[in-house]
């Protein structure tokens, strides 16, 4: 809350963002790599490449095996929006622009400009339900209203390098300028204890550890803070203090 609107609000921010902004590609390699760094640098390296190039194979084939103009989650996403765009009361005012209805608020929606008056056209640069019932009503590609970055043409442009093995060391044209310098150790302090693995939760991330009680078999506490069970066992420690 002591961030400023712009910075976690898309409607608010000046610039164009996708979504929101998070750390899970970090944290996705980082339990990627949870075992490739316990291995030596070289050794690390080459499991970054193998898994890196595996990747982009996998990735290549599924966008070039797709029949769609947009790419795959794009589609599916237009699909579910089509089902509730048909539920919606649409009146064209003009070639480009028209009056649409849904539970008695109107939208006004301009296809040639790519606004609606939700705003989530502008947004997503993605047709929302509004726009859709509109597109529908004339008989035209949807995907012809999409962002250029979910078309299937960006898609194999994302993935269109391959990376290529680094090969044996007897391979490698290494230049006179890197073979003459000296690289020397960084000058780091192992500090004392365990070395961290696993990831830090944050306080503001829900606990996905439960608890279940030995006694009424609910969720939530132990046996011993149990305020359901009917009377105390005869062995129990409680009822030896008693």
């Amino acid at each position: 809350m002591e961030e400023p609107p712009e910075r976690w609000a898309r409607s608010c921010s000046p610039q164009r963002r996708y979504d929101m902004l998070t750390t899970n590609i970090v944290e996705s390699m980082n339990s990627v790599l949870l075992e490739a760094r316990e291995l030596p640098i070289l050794r690390m390296m080459d499991f970054i490449q193998v898994k890196l190039q595996h990747w982009f194979y996998e990735r290549r084939n599924k966008a070039e095996g797709t029949f769609y103009d947009v790419s795959c989650w794009v589609e599916e996403e237009l699909k579910n929006r089509i089902d509730l765009a048909f539920t919606l009361n649409v009146f064209p005012v003009d070639s480009w622009r028209s009056r649409v209805e849904e539970e008695g608020i109107t939208f006004l929606v301009d296809l040639n400009k790519r606004t609606c008056d939700c705003f989530q056209f502008q947004l997503d640069e993605l047709p929302c339900i509004h726009a859709i019932a509109a597109i529908e009503k004339r008989n035209i590609k949807k995907s012809d209203f999409c962002s250029h970055w979910y078309l299937k043409e960006s898609w194999l442009k994302t993935y269109e390098r391959q990376i290529h093995p680094v090969g044996h060391t007897d391979s490698w044209i290494v230049p006179e300028s890197v073979k003459s310098q000296i690289v020397k150790p960084p000058d780091f302090k192992v500090p004392p204890g365990r070395r961290q693995k696993k990831r830090h939760i944050p306080a503001t991330e829900p606990s996905k550890i439960t608890f279940k009680c030995g006694r009424c078999r609910r969720i939530g506490h132990n046996r011993t803070a149990c305020i359901y069970s009917p009377a105390l066992h005869p062995f129990s420690r409680k009822h030896r203090e008693e």
